[in-house]
């Protein structure tokens, strides 16, 4: 018997589905997407993209529409972000995008869970106390989408090694719980040509922003490198869990945006919210 092509095995598999507005799409099924991969010896990830190309959604991502389009989502697949620091808001925005369809994700994290990240890390949990963040991080992408790629590092950033960390990836995300690592992962983000968005969290306040390469970044927030202190308000007010949760959002906003070509809504600008208030603005940052 002849083997079938990539083409039309996606071609026998794809039914056609309805949306809760009534409007029609192609679909293909998880199981016959794992089905065309046996089949073929092709990853999840290749048959979603080869799908993709042909008109065909994956039906996972089938509410992700009609926000995003099917070269929309595409590219997210065709997409590397990596993620520095998977606690409270690193192992949310890992969960969002895992599930929205980035199909390349570095994860990296030198630390281990313990009992005070019980409050607010979607990834902790009492059984998991002592665990890798990064290898729980990875074995969680792969349970919630088996198609995205994964590389987890468990190490903390460096000067030394910020460049290595962020090989292939086309954007960065802080998720650092220190001003000095924000800074080295920025002066990374510079070298490799790559944005940075980045988050802070304390109490039930948050903020956000973006830096491109040519921009003057985290000096217009926090100063210079050498003045800055070592922690933000996060030290004193502790970190809630609405807020990180908040904050993973915001951030997931801006990086779908940058990946799909759009302009950065948070490019030289501060996002500043207070959950508890319900109050959030943007201000403009300007060099002194």
């Amino acid at each position: 018997m002849t083997r079938k092509t990539i083409t039309e095995l996606l071609q026998i598999k794809a039914s056609k589905r309805m949306r809760p507005d009534k409007t029609s799409y192609t679909a293909l099924l998880f199981s016959d997407e794992c089905a065309i991969a046996d089949e073929t010896g092709l990853s999840l990830l290749a048959v979603e993209c080869a799908a993709l190309s042909e008109d065909i959604l994956p039906e996972r991502y089938s509410r992700n529409q009609k926000s995003f389009s099917n070269n929309d989502q595409l590219n997210l697949l065709q997409s590397h972000v990596a993620i520095m620091g998977l606690g409270g808001l690193g192992g949310t925005v890992t969960e969002i995008l895992a599930r929205i369809g980035v199909g390349s994700l570095t994860l990296v994290d030198g630390d281990c869970f313990d009992e005070s990240n019980l409050n607010r890390q979607i990834l902790s949990s009492p059984a998991l106390l002592g665990a890798s963040k990064a290898k729980t991080a990875r074995n969680r992408v792969n349970e919630i989408n088996p198609a995205i790629k994964v590389t987890s590092v468990q190490d903390f950033l460096t000067d030394s090694n910020g460049e290595t960390l962020l090989t292939g990836a086309q954007l960065a995300v802080d998720c650092l719980d220190t001003i000095s690592a924000r800074f080295i992962l920025e002066k990374a983000c510079k070298s490799t040509g790559i944005p940075l968005v980045s988050a802070a969290i304390g109490g039930s306040n948050g903020q956000a922003t973006v830096i491109f390469p040519e921009d003057p970044g985290l000096r217009l927030i926090y100063g210079p490198v050498d003045k800055t202190a070592q922690s933000g308000i996060e030290a004193t007010l502790g970190t809630l869990p609405y807020a990180a949760m908040y904050m993973a959002a915001v951030q997931c906003a801006e990086i779908t945006t940058i990946l799909l070509g759009a302009p950065a809504e948070l490019k030289n600008k501060l996002f500043i919210a207070d959950v508890q208030e319900h109050s959030a603005d943007v201000i403009t940052l300007q060099s002194p």
